[in-house]
């Protein structure tokens, strides 16, 4: 084939995969409006979406590189580039969700960045030979026949688009971006989330913001103190790496010790340090297999029994109080506590969202739609604040956090538990001579409740404190459960039925107050901090105000409910049993 023939042959392929890859490009950008991309989308969508881009990038610059006659040496770099890319777009296909963990991300990231790279860099060599330099420039020969060679002209002009392009893609003008600030408190949400701030016209943004401020107050049980402000399926059990970014290095954490345990494996010689090493070994492994879930949002278990696991590592500070290392276990509890009480944050609008759709099931066909600006409310703070609680999961603190206790707990030294005091004197230690104490302790504040309880006005507050002392005692047990013995199970579930009764009158409670200052002021939230003048004296919701004595007569039935679950414990039945239990750290 003669040389006119190959060029026109190279132009033809040049035009079609600089269109084909415009036509990814474009899809790929489309698909993203439509459907709403975001890192919280599904797998297939997002894998659609960034396969369709990645691939447009690439031949995009397949394309610019036949623009020019190419030397061994680009050739060399413009086949290799685009088996690397292809290569990094073929992994994350292949990966993505099931197998994305580090290395393996590093590995595809490594090959397309790299493939990218060595065309942009073939782009701008065979650019700079092609623009012609005034200085050595001489005159065409006359038998040169112009259809074969490229004028001056256009070769300028094939350098100035190339130039173009490659300044496009390396800084875009518009850039995607998943966040966006309102002007209310420099509060940031997640746009695709449709999370809106009160008070706050969505068309409305500000130039600047902070991340956050802090999470907002909750009304439920253990999450009424205010986040302090700090600078996606379920994960499978096979996972053994989180991936930290600590000062633009990737650190791993290597969680499949964690995520691999069964039981706590305490035994009755343990040194109690040692049995809170295991307790907070075993929990931490349980949050973080249930991190990927809670972000991904499908599964509002997900996030539940990542609380719950937070929950009980917190609650190993009461439990295990004077056998840690508090100099070394403070910083840790602190961040324990700010993520559960994130968690928290969300998880009770679950609940009151699961209330009132109990209650709509229960109302005839023609009234289940008087709560649904009620329900419209609670579906914004519930997005509010799981912005919030987003935001807290993907900060370089939660992820430090994450890394420093792994090092804490992977240290065996650490959690080495003096047996002697100053005076040189032995100090009980192990778990078969403390924890009998420990559990008649927890036992006694539990049934000091009793001459209370009894009163003629029962005391929310009263209550809400007997239920905090109740679940210490149920998660000791839990705590030593595999050393106290199966009847330890009988006794938790006493708790346990006393503990729910307890935290459901707490939560009815609340909910009233909620409501009440709902139909007061027009807004959802806690009373605190309104003036008179917010009142909002012309809102009448017969539905909320339904909804609203239906919570109140709850109150009195779950109160009425109260002294059969309180008797099982105050039983002298209970007392045996407990201590029967305890005998069994002193069987063989």
């Amino acid at each position: 084939m003669d040389r006119e023939g190959k060029k026109s042959n190279s132009k033809g392929t040049m035009l079609f995969l600089i269109i084909t890859g415009l036509v990814c490009m474009a899809s790929a950008i489309l698909y993203a409006i439509f459907e709403s991309i975001n890192r919280f989308s599904g797998p297939g969508q997002i894998v659609l979406s960034l396969g369709l881009a990645g691939t447009g990038i690439l031949l995009i610059l397949m394309g610019q590189n036949l623009l020019f006659l190419l030397k061994p040496d680009t050739g060399f770099l413009l086949t290799f580039g685009s088996i690397l890319s292809a290569s990094g777009i073929l992994g994350f296909i292949l990966l993505y969700p099931d197998a994305w963990f580090y290395p393996k991300v590093a590995y595809v990231i490594l090959a397309y960045g790299a493939g990218i790279l060595l065309l942009l860099c073939d782009i701008m060599l065979q650019q700079f030979r092609n623009v012609p330099n005034p200085i050595h420039c001489r005159s065409e020969p006359a038998n040169i026949n112009s259809i074969d060679t490229m004028s001056s002209g256009e070769k300028q002009l094939t350098a100035a688009l190339s130039s173009m392009m490659v300044s496009q893609m390396i800084h875009p003008a518009n850039e995607f971006s998943g966040w966006s600030s309102t002007c209310h408190e420099n509060e940031m949400f997640v746009c695709d989330a449709d999370i809106i701030t009160d008070g706050t016209e969505k068309s409305k943004t500000c130039e600047t913001g902070t991340a956050t401020e802090s999470v907002p107050e909750t009304m439920f049980p253990e999450t009424m103190i205010d986040l302090n402000p700090e600078p996606p399926e379920t994960i499978e059990e096979t996972a053994t790496t989180t991936d930290i970014i600590e000062k633009g290095v990737v650190a791993v954490i290597d969680v499949k010790n964690f995520l691999s345990m069964k039981r706590t494996d305490i035994k009755k010689d343990d040194h109690m340090r040692e049995a809170a090493h295991k307790i907070l070994r075993f929990h931490f492994g349980r949050m973080i297999k249930h991190e990927r879930g809670t972000m991904l949002g499908k599964d509002i278990e997900e996030l539940h029994d990542m609380r719950v696991a937070a929950m009980r590592m917190r609650s190993v500070l009461q439990v295990f109080n004077g056998h840690l290392d508090m100099d070394t276990m403070k910083p840790v509890f602190r961040n324990i506590k700010a993520t559960r009480r994130s968690l928290g944050a969300v998880r009770d609008l679950d609940v009151f969202i699961e209330k009132i759709q109990h209650y709509i099931g229960s109302l005839p066909q023609q009234r289940t739609s008087e709560l649904d600006e009620l329900a419209g409310t609670l579906l914004i703070e519930r997005d509010k604040a799981r912005g919030l609680m987003l935001l807290h999961l993907d900060s370089t603190k939660y992820d430090k956090f994450k890394l420093k206790f792994t090092k804490v707990l992977e240290k065996g030294g650490k959690w080495e538990e003096s047996l002697v005091d100053r005076d040189g004197r032995p100090l009980p230690h192990r778990v078969r001579d403390v924890l009998p104490s420990l559990l008649y302790n927890e036992l006694a504040k539990v049934r000091a409740y009793d001459d209370l309880v009894h009163e003629d006005e029962t005391s929310f507050e009263m209550l809400h404190a007997l239920r905090i002392d109740v679940k210490i005692l149920r998660y000791t047990l839990e705590f030593f459960e595999e050393v106290l013995g199966e009847q330890t199970k009988d006794l938790v579930r006493d708790l346990k039925a006393l503990q729910d009764n307890l935290g459901d009158i707490h939560d009815a409670v609340v909910a009233i107050e909620l409501l009440e200052n709902y139909l007061k002021y027009g807004k959802w939230g806690s009373g605190e901090g309104r003036t008179a003048g917010e009142e909002n004296m012309m809102l009448s919701d017969p539905g909320v105000e339904n909804y609203l004595k239906y919570r109140k007569n709850e109150v009195v039935e779950l109160l009425e409910a109260f002294p059969e679950v309180w008797t099982k414990v105050m039983d002298p039945a209970f007392g045996v049993r407990f201590s029967n239990v305890i005998a069994e750290l002193y069987q063989n």
